[in-house]
């Protein structure tokens, strides 16, 4: 099918930086909010009961089909862009009117986020909704996001020391002696007393936290003042914990995150507890696709919020630890860790914590996939 100008204007603006402030100024005559001076209108809801009009919409991570509810006294017909190179939502029908309220549906084909792995963060897409009629030239341009906005964002791909294989130790090198530019993104760990260095080590393409002496160690994430107004985030990770290869000894593998500086862990809001322990996931060394498949099961999300007595502040940091800190144990505690993200979480948009039951393992993108979805 033929796209029309204003479709083929907008794929071209879409695909080198999708904004909303772009394409108002491109479409003449375009309605990209729910406030119009025109006669004209296409209000947008996402909830048809509540009728409460919306700028932008939010579609779930997971992907299927999403509903959006619109008004209006035009008709009107749906299309979709998006700057991937296939595209990552469709218009399945727009024709559908909801019994109870006659609002028309607009029904998405949403893409999952990743195909596999936990990976949350946004992504932007357009639905237009043309008017029919065209001596009118109107249209409503809505977005639509899937994911959260990342706050901070480290997948550790730069850390190139030693082998990528979890036991070999050879050339891992500690957070003291990280080139420049890996220093600059902020992170620290904490030297124990008497100690000539943190026991944080770069490895190839992840971390590593401890020793194989008993000795613990932390992470701690940057300084951003993009937090300042945020009142609720998502801190996801990856970690698992160390497994010998030949005697099949585990090390503890527990793990503690605390919010430093602003803000609370959510599941203990009530009381504003600021740490949770977790468990991380143990490898299998001695299956047939180690190391590659190391971090399967091993996505952790941890919630948190901003409180009256305890915000979110531009100082807000968020500590992993494992192991101990005053003297060294008898029990190894060695956790690997990557994939490390801040990410805001919006009042409107897929309600997380609730979906994760709360902190802990990931379920929501960690979940195995149902039959259909790879």
């Amino acid at each position: 099918m033929r796209k029309t100008f204003l479709t083929e204007s907008l794929a071209r603006l879409l695909r080198g930086a999708i904004g909303i402030a772009c394409l108002a100024a491109a479409c003449v005559s375009c309605e990209t909010h729910s406030n119009s001076d025109r006669s004209e209108s296409i209000a947008v809801y996402a909830d048809p009961i509540e009728k409460k009009p919306v700028d932008a919409v939010y579609v779930g991570v997971q992907g299927g089909q999403a509903k959006i509810y619109a008004e209006a006294n035009v008709d009107f017909v749906a299309s979709w862009e998006d700057d991937a190179d296939m595209p990552w939502a469709a218009v399945l029908d727009d024709t559908a009117v909801d019994p109870l309220t006659g609002c028309r549906i607009v029904t998405l084909d949403v893409q999952r986020r990743v195909e596999t792995g936990c990976y949350y963060t946004r992504r932007t897409g357009m639905l237009i909704l043309a008017a029919t009629d065209g001596t009118l030239n109107y249209n409503r341009i809505v977005p639509v996001h899937q994911g959260s906005t990342a706050r901070v964002s480290n997948d550790f791909s730069s850390m190139k020391y030693g082998k990528t294989d979890p036991r070999f130790t050879d050339d891992e090198t500690p957070i003291d002696d990280w080139t420049t530019a890996q220093k600059d993104y902020g992170f620290s760990s904490t030297t124990i007393d008497g100690e000539e260095h943190a026991h944080c080590y770069g490895k190839n393409g992840y971390l590593k936290l401890g020793d194989d002496e008993g000795h613990g160690a932390d992470l701690i994430s940057p300084y951003t003042n993009t937090l300042r107004s945020d009142s609720m985030l998502m801190v996801s990770f990856r970690a698992v914990a160390y497994t010998d290869f030949y005697t099949g000894a585990k090390d503890d593998n527990k793990i503690k995150v605390e919010v430093l500086d602003g803000g609370v862990i959510a599941d203990f809001a009530d009381t504003g507890k600021t740490s949770i322990e977790l468990e991380a996931a143990y490898y299998d060394p001695r299956s047939d696709e180690f190391p590659e498949n190391m971090w399967e099961g091993s996505d952790l999300l941890v919630f948190v919020v901003g409180t009256q007595l305890n915000p979110i502040t531009v100082n807000t940091r968020i500590r992993i630890s494992c192991g101990s800190f005053t003297q060294t144990s008898p029990v190894n505690n060695r956790i690997f860790l990557d994939n490390f993200y801040i990410r805001r979480l919006e009042a409107d948009e897929e309600n997380y914590f609730t979906e994760n039951n709360g902190s802990g393992k990931d379920i929501i993108l960690g979940a195995p996939l149902e039959e259909g979805q790879e």
